[in-house]
């Protein structure tokens, strides 16, 4: 691999400008390629970028231009087709999540990515968050000994009158807090505890008419694990996204956020807290949060070194499964079993 990395991205909304300037900013990678349909947005780049390649048609950017990774940070529709296109190209590519509008619309991409070893990566970037890392390595270290029961939300402020945009048509989304929002917790709570086998869900619509603006899910891991998970983009006093979960366990309980870490410990009688400046760790450049330009760096690195990353797109398959789960449970009204195809 030559020692300067080329990326272009597809879609120039708001991810895809904020991975822009974090790739822009780490040593020895530079975006050269934008493929991008706004004409407006087009015009810019050419008169204050002009250093870099403009394309109205992705497959003209990844066939012409001299890129190694391509980033992929369009509505969720476009998604499975341009990874295919990538794969079939042997381009290494990262994607925004999730992965697809449904597991089903995924396969064909599942089965073009085995029989091509192209590194890729899913941006379930809560892996890269300073207070999530440490919560696993304490629940993996059995710290509050065996798990009994886990109760989890994501929550956020963010729609209170009718939407508009993408994220609120199915067509185009496949779904709303639950595939385009509420994904980001299923990877949590995954990763936290293995696979899910079992759920039952239920969704409400208030201010949307084609997608969910509330769900419910109870959930039953492979070993043996339940409890339950609930998000919604229409709840109040949630300026950001927040992940809670709570776990209580054989020895004691613990409770992870972004922004803290609490465990109490039977046995010693003891209370802590971890506040995540206490684990903050630097990085090159913070857009958006630091989780951004770890996930970068961890995809460039797996790039350089040609292989394969974690958070491929067989994991991010096994998300969308759970997910589309949850949408027949609540389309069926009844408790859904999981089972997994790859």
């Amino acid at each position: 691999m030559k020692k300067e990395l080329n990326v272009g991205i597809i879609g120039l909304g708001k991810m895809g400008i904020l991975h822009m300037g974090i790739l822009n900013a780490l040593d020895g990678v530079k975006v050269k390629a934008i493929a991008e349909k706004d004409s407006f947005i087009l015009s810019g780049i050419k008169r204050f970028l002009p250093e870099i390649e403009v394309y109205n048609d992705y497959i003209k950017m990844i066939e012409k231009s001299d890129i190694d990774v391509v980033y992929i940070t369009t509505p969720t529709k476009y998604h499975v087709t341009m990874a295919k296109d990538c794969l079939e190209r042997g381009i290494p590519f990262f994607v925004e999540k999730p992965l697809g509008r449904s597991a089903k619309e995924c396969e064909v991409l599942i089965e073009e990515a085995k029989r091509k070893g192209v590194v890729n990566m899913v941006g379930y970037n809560r892996h890269f968050i300073d207070t999530f890392q440490k919560a696993k390595e304490l629940l993996d270290n059995g710290i509050i000994g065996e798990p009994i029961y886990v109760r989890s939300h994501m929550y956020v402020s963010q729609l209170f009158s009718k939407g508009k945009g993408w994220r609120y048509k199915k067509e185009e989304s496949g779904g709303g807090v639950l595939n385009t929002f509420a994904t980001h917790l299923v990877d949590v709570l995954m990763w936290f505890f293995g696979d899910i086998i079992s759920v039952f869900a239920n969704a409400k619509s208030y201010y949307s008419k084609e997608v969910e603006d509330f769900v419910h899910s109870y959930i039953i891991f492979e070993n043996g694990l339940e409890g339950y998970m609930d998000s919604s983009w229409s709840v109040r006093n949630y300026r950001l996204p927040e992940i809670k979960i709570e776990v209580e366990g054989e020895k004691g309980s613990l409770i992870v956020t972004e922004d803290y870490i609490k465990y109490q410990l039977d046995s010693a009688n003891v209370i802590r807290t971890i506040y995540k400046q206490e684990l903050y760790r630097g990085v090159e450049i913070d857009i958006g949060g630091p989780e951004y330009t770890r996930e970068n760096v961890y995809m460039i690195e797996h790039v350089r070194r040609n292989k394969q990353t974690d958070l491929n797109i067989f994991y991010a398959y096994k998300v969308q499964t759970v997910t589309d789960a949850m949408y027949e449970s609540i389309e069926k009204k009844k408790q859904v079993d999981i089972v997994y195809t790859i």
